[in-house]
Order: C-alpha cells, then sequence, then structure tokens
C-alpha cells in the first residue's frame, strides 16, 4: 500500500522550479508517486496554480506548457489522484467561512478532509495554528515539507 497524502501548489510547484526551498523533500515525494510508494492527492485546481506560480516565477511558456502536461499525465496514469471542484465546493465554502481562508486554500483543505488524508504544504495560510487545529479536531495534520511527509501517516 502506498503513502497517501493530500499536496497543494505549494509543494507541487518545487517539482518544477529549481532552487526553491525544501525542493529535496519535493522531489523525493515526487520520485516516489513516480515509483507507486505515495499517492499525493490533490484538487486539479492545483493545476492551474502550479502553471500561475510558474508565469509569476518568469518561467518559459514552453517549460509551464510542459510542467502542465506532465502533471496531467501524471494524474492520468495514476501517480496523482485529483478530486475535481466541484466535489469540494460545500465543503471549501464552510472552510472559508469558519477559518477566514482564501478559496485556493479553501478548497485544498477541503480535498484533505473529504478524503480523509493528512496535509503537505508550505503555504502559510494552511499553516496558521488555527487551521492546523481545526484539521487536528478531525484527525489530520497539516504538515510542512521540512517535518518529513513521511511523519504523514
Amino acid at each position: 500500500m502506498s503513502l497517501r497524502v493530500c499536496v497543494d501548489s505549494s509543494v507541487i510547484v518545487k517539482w518544477f522550479r529549481k532552487g526553491e526551498e525544501h525542493e529535496g523533500e519535493a522531489l523525493r515525494l515526487r520520485d516516489e508517486a513516480l515509483s507507486s510508494k505515495a499517492c499525493p492527492t490533490m484538487c486539479e485546481w492545483v493545476y492551474l496554480e502550479v502553471v500561475r506560480a510558474l508565469v509569476k516565477a518568469g518561467y518559459p511558456k514552453g517549460k509551464i506548457v510542459e510542467a502542465y502536461k506532465i502533471l496531467r499525465e501524471m494524474a492520468e496514469l495514476g501517480f496523482i489522484e485529483t478530486v475535481p471542484v466541484r466535489d469540494l465546493l460545500e465543503r471549501a465554502k464552510e472552510l472559508e467561512i469558519e477559518l477566514n481562508l482564501y478559496a485556493s486554500d479553501a478548497v485544498n483543505l477541503a480535498t484533505a478532509i473529504i478524503n480523509s488524508e493528512n496535509m503537505l504544504t508550505e503555504d502559510k495560510h494552511l499553516l496558521r495554528d488555527d487551521v492546523r487545529s481545526y484539521a487536528e479536531k478531525l484527525g489530520l495534520r497539516i504538515i510542512r515539507l521540512k517535518e518529513s511527509y513521511l511523519k504523514v501517516n
């Protein structure tokens, strides 16, 4: 059985942007996914968040398109599980109201909650103490890469 963990764009983007903090841990997760030792779960919205992060960093269009294509192929081949946004709307709305989260952060946290998976993130909004406490009350943990994704079980 492979390790299951919910991830957001703050982790996935490190697969493509060189020199990122905790890049090694992120690349290890990618490699473990490709060897079926781990199965990252993400909302399908993460595809576009990764594109935006690469555009913002000034990456060439061709490399951005290639990164998008790689992520889509990884999902199609079963190396990443994706969850449609429509499946997350109600829970995400509740999280926006309850925790004062941005929509993208609420959708990512809803992905973890609905799938009963711990969340791996570097997003400062999801790492807030109140958000972590909320997740813990549901039996879930929100973990930083430096804390190692191997500790999610």
